[in-house]
């Protein structure tokens, strides 16, 4: 049996987590949109929830090869689940603001004035609350992937998908 190539393991397991949080995204997008008497579904909302899963998928997958995300393997699953969904939370931040910083490089703005714009859109309402939303969909996420690692992809799938035989 041949292994298959590394590349193709990894697009698989974005493909798998960035299809999980383009769901919860669209909901948090939907839900913002209804609460904002605006009911207009446009490319926007599946745009936004599109790009967002798809750096989330890879911010975990980056962090999970960190020692930090499993220090806690050891602890019970409740503890594993907010763990990992706080190391999680701060690699979504370690990443806002590279990128904040990048965007303040590419304005020409100078290195000191590029960070400090950069911890600036750290600190306003929009990212704060889009923090929080993203630590609930880490949540369900850590939840879903710890009963994966316990059963196995096949058996969860199973335990889920396979009509019971009494």
């Amino acid at each position: 049996m041949t292994k298959e190539p590394w590349w193709k393991r990894e697009l698989k397991e974005i493909i798998a987590i960035a299809s999980v949080f383009f769901v919860l995204f669209v909901l948090f997008l939907v839900m913002k949109k209804a609460f904002l008497d605006e009911f207009t579904f446009d490319f926007y909302v599946v745009g936004t929830a599109f790009v967002g899963s798809l750096i989330i998928a890879k911010v975990i997958l980056i962090f999970d090869l960190l020692p930090l995300a499993k220090r806690m393997d050891h602890f019970p699953n409740i503890y594993r689940v907010i763990f990992r969904s706080l190391v999680y939370l701060l690699g979504f931040v370690i990443f806002t603001f590279l990128e904040g910083f990048i965007k303040g490089l590419v304005k020409k703005e100078a290195f000191a004035q590029a960070v400090s714009s950069a911890f600036h859109e750290l600190g306003e309402l929009t990212f704060i609350t889009s923090m929080v939303g993203v630590f609930v969909a880490f949540l369900f996420f850590n939840t879903f992937w710890v009963i994966r690692m316990k059963y196995g992809p096949k058996e969860l799938y199973d335990l889920f998908f396979k009509k019971k035989t009494v």
